[in-house]
């Protein structure tokens, strides 16, 4: 489990507030997660955590539509425990016995063994498959043996390095699209060359094979800069790009994030502008 860090971090707020509101509309019966890591984590009040899942508690209790969600009822009843919950874990919690299967990759076998535990904690061991392998050879692979009623949950940071078999984790996405899947995929980016090459990167592949209903959106913090890193929050800007959501659950990714831009608005990391805003890409 050392090897993961990023628990708790303003871009896991992001991910996990929008990715447990969507699987709440969705109820797929097959989840499928490429990169899980851990399901739950032991908090270490970092500089990092304070900006991110500790600020996010307590600004949230202020507004009702946050104070509902999903997310924070999961995460404020475990993190008075002093724990912090990953994808696996939420995902869990939220889908339950409706979900028939749950398909996790990682190439880290410690989070693996993490996910099994806590799937007999809450009684799902008979319905979680781990699988230690290399997730954007697997999942391609995997595919043409899932149906419409799955969801993939993609979250490797990037999505444009290729693998072994000259695909990347966005061809991932277009192939599981074009099959009918639900699929939400979370990217990050630290300077705005990168978010730059990332953005074309995204919106030029999926012209490409003329898929033209996606949502896709970006959380950005303002200290960010052209090609320097001016200081680590865990990630100066990540985006979700979602496909075959229902309308509400694209809703619900815009709200989401329109809370979250006003939640920082008078924020800091350190001594640098904690400020976040908003980016439409299409």
């Amino acid at each position: 489990m050392a090897t993961y860090t990023h628990y708790g971090k303003q871009a896991d707020v992001f991910k996990h507030l929008v990715l447990c509101e969507v699987l709440q509309i969705e109820k797929p019966q097959i989840y499928i997660e490429t990169n899980s890591a851990s399901a739950i984590y032991q908090m270490a009040h970092t500089p990092e955590q304070q900006y991110g899942i500790y600020h996010f508690l307590k600004k949230a209790r202020e507004e009702k539509p946050l104070r509902e969600s999903p997310y924070y009822k999961l995460e404020s009843t475990e993190m008075a425990k002093g724990n912090y919950l990953g994808s696996p874990a939420l995902a869990m919690n939220i889908l339950a016995e409706r979900t028939s299967q749950y398909l996790l990759f990682d190439i880290e076998k410690d989070a693996l063994e993490n996910i099994e535990s806590y799937a007999k904690q809450v009684k799902l061991e008979s319905h979680i498959q781990t699988c230690h392998t290399d997730s954007l050879e697997g999942v391609i692979k995997l595919l043409p043996s899932l149906s419409q009623s799955s969801f993939l949950h993609i979250d490797p940071y990037e999505i444009d390095k290729k693998g072994i078999s000259g695909t990347t984790y966005l061809d991932v996405l277009i192939q599981a699209t074009q099959a009918g899947m639900k699929c939400l995929l979370w990217y990050g980016f630290m300077t705005e060359n990168d978010k730059i090459h990332i953005n074309q990167y995204i919106v030029n592949r999926l012209e490409e094979e003329n898929i033209k209903e996606y949502t896709c959106i970006e959380l950005i913090m303002n200290s960010i800069r052209k090609d320097t890193i001016p200081c680590n929050p865990g990630i100066l800007g990540s985006g979700i790009l979602a496909t075959n959501l229902s309308q509400e659950a694209n809703k619900a990714i815009w709200d989401y994030s329109d809370m979250l831009v006003c939640m920082y608005s008078d924020t800091k990391y350190k001594s640098y502008d904690g400020r976040l805003y908003r980016d439409n890409i299409k």
